[in-house]
């Protein structure tokens, strides 16, 4: 049987050393800051990209080339291999069609399934996690597939930003758009439902931001054993404060703790934190 990579855009957001411990391959989206270029989470970190942006400059993104992915895919083909490609959703991007685009430029080498995640950040991360620990005990191909297609409606993302600003800039901002012209330290929560984006409440303050979120994936998951990530952006104490609360009141079979990379990070601004999940 052969082998089976599995691939994703870099807004999937994984520190290296997990892309490395589960065999995940990336194609990093391109983070522009004033006139230099960066590739997201290989030439700048999460914690450098903050410390820009906290210093008022702004980041704009653009997606792979379809021949960025084509490379990838290519590399990764040499010895038999099939590739599951996870991308964002393409609600917020064309990062998914341009690796459609590429895996019908390479379809006489091999097989490639470019699958549209309907997620962002470690939403798509976490399908990732899941399809390499299905092939690490044996999993097929096809039952991988299967496996990351079941978990596309199951994931939840919840988050709090200190600003809408950043996603009206950059047009994510999907039905948020009814939380414009909050009043002062009123901080929106809000959902990915289907690679869009929706408001949940307005909380006023962070730290009932933090404690609300944790609140709303209790009631959703009840006792169910699920799947989590704890992201921050810019701002580890909340993140910190997040972690332990979910810790202390969910009931984690996994619990990640993660950043909120440049990409994403320029769309959502500093700032930023979240709670990524599924039940199992």
């Amino acid at each position: 049987m052969p082998p089976v990579r599995i691939v994703t855009d870099s807004t999937a957001d994984l520190p290296e050393h997990l892309y490395q411990r589960f065999g995940i391959s990336r194609v990093p989206l391109k983070v522009f800051i004033g006139s230099e270029m960066y590739r997201d989470g290989i030439e700048i970190t999460p914690d450098e990209f903050y410390q820009q942006l906290s210093q008022g400059k702004l980041a704009s993104t653009s997606q792979p080339a379809p021949g960025e992915f084509a490379s990838k895919f290519e590399e990764l083909m040499k010895d038999g291999s099939k590739i599951l490609c996870l991308t964002l959703s393409s609600q917020f991007s064309g990062t998914c069609q341009s690796a459609r685009l590429a895996a019908n430029m390479v379809k006489h080498k091999g097989q490639v399934e470019v699958i549209d995640t309907r997620s962002a950040t470690w939403g798509v991360g976490l399908m990732a996690i899941a399809a390499s620990q299905a092939l690490a005990v044996g999993k097929s191909y096809d039952e991988v597939k299967a496996l990351v297609t079941n978990l596309i409606p199951k994931m939840k993302i919840s988050f709090l930003v200190d600003s809408l600003d950043y996603l009206e800039r950059g047009g994510r901002i999907g039905k948020a758009q009814a939380f414009l012209g909050s009043l002062l330290n009123i901080k929106p929560l809000l959902a990915v439902k289907e690679g869009i984006v929706y408001p949940s409440q307005k909380i006023r303050g962070k730290n009932k931001g933090l404690e609300r979120m944790v609140e709303m994936v209790e009631q959703d998951s009840g006792d169910s054993p699920i799947i989590c990530a704890v992201l921050g952006g810019g701002d580890p104490e909340a993140r910190d404060i997040l972690q332990q609360k979910v810790k202390a009141r969910l009931n984690c079979q996994e619990l990640w703790l993660g950043d909120v990379g440049p990409v994403i990070g320029s769309h959502v601004g500093p700032g930023v934190s979240g709670i990524i999940y599924y039940c199992l």
